[in-house]
């Protein structure tokens, strides 16, 4: 490291040497990534929890003047073009005319590079995932008491391998601006440490809101948000439940919401778990100051 008064040719040189060293740094990693390809074999290319815990142990040793969101912006470039050296990766993106959220938020997310394709329908986009045609689904998030909502979509499934695995932004440049996007991918959920979990409950049309969420708190979950979607001629209420904390298929205290003498629900269908992202403040500041 330069201390003192120094030449300004002396410092370039400097900068020099370090660019090389970053240099050769970035290609020994993406060496390392083609070997992790060979390791996996058909195992899943992208692990959003595993690259949530790389960006989180990043931000908490940073420090001096660069700033964060910089930073998590340069290794989001790196981890997208390591994951696509290890296999082929699309992405299917809800882009719908005019409407630009999931196109900004997936580009942001996966990087310049990263192939994607546009779909006008949410469902055009799952069933993109569902059969293969892209390795990663993008799609907006849910609002309350949307007619057709994509998730009911993805709890009908019967084999229910495609699920929500990661909502963007991860790292947010300004706090609150309210959109965001959801990732699905036919990949097993995995703990990053510090996880939402989402289920479809499907309910008496008598359950409230109110109701709902006490009992998910008395099973021992912090309830989120509870998206409803329009009761029907089936004469059931069905909400999408964001949970605090990991919580998996076969997780006991969903079992409880429903036992069939104490439940609140008649059926809870796991629809993903997903590293939970970075608030704005975090990464907003300049690292040390």
């Amino acid at each position: 490291m330069v201390k003192g008064k120094t030449s300004l040719a002396a410092l370039r040189e400097e900068l020099n040497r370090i660019d090389n060293t970053l240099h050769d740094l970035i290609m020994e990693r993406a060496a390392i990534a083609e070997s992790v390809a060979i390791s996996k074999g058909d195992a899943p290319v992208w692990r959003p929890a595993r690259e949530a815990q790389i960006l989180r142990r990043l931000i908490e040793r940073h420090s001096g003047p660069f700033p964060r969101a910089t930073l998590v912006a340069i290794w989001r470039e790196i981890i997208s073009a390591m994951v696509r050296l290890q296999g082929e990766f699309a992405i299917a993106v809800h882009a719908p005319e005019n409407d630009r959220n999931c196109r900004d938020l997936a580009r942001a997310h996966f990087g310049g590079e990263a192939p994607m394709a546009y779909y006008g329908t949410p469902r055009a986009v799952v069933t993109a995932v569902q059969d293969g045609s892209a390795s990663v689904g993008v799609l907006p998030l849910p609002e309350d008491s949307e007619e057709a909502p994509w998730w009911t979509v993805l709890a009908g499934m019967s084999d229910n391998k495609v699920s929500v695995c990661a909502r963007l932004p991860f790292a947010p440049s300004a706090p609150g601006n309210g959109e965001g996007a959801y990732c699905i991918a036919a990949i097993a959920p995995e703990e990053s440490g510090s996880d939402n979990s989402l289920f479809a409950l499907r309910t008496s049309p008598q359950v409230s809101r109110a109701r709902l969420n006490d009992a998910i708190a008395a099973a021992g979950i912090k309830p989120g948000r509870l998206i409803s979607r329009p009761a029907r001629q089936d004469d059931v209420s069905v909400f999408l439940a964001e949970l605090s904390g990991f919580a998996g298929p076969e997780d006991a205290r969903i079992a409880h919401l429903i036992d069939p003498d104490d439940g609140i629900a008649e059926a809870a269908v796991f629809l993903g778990v997903y590293a939970t992202p970075f608030d704005a403040a975090d990464i907003s500041n300049r690292g040390g100051l």
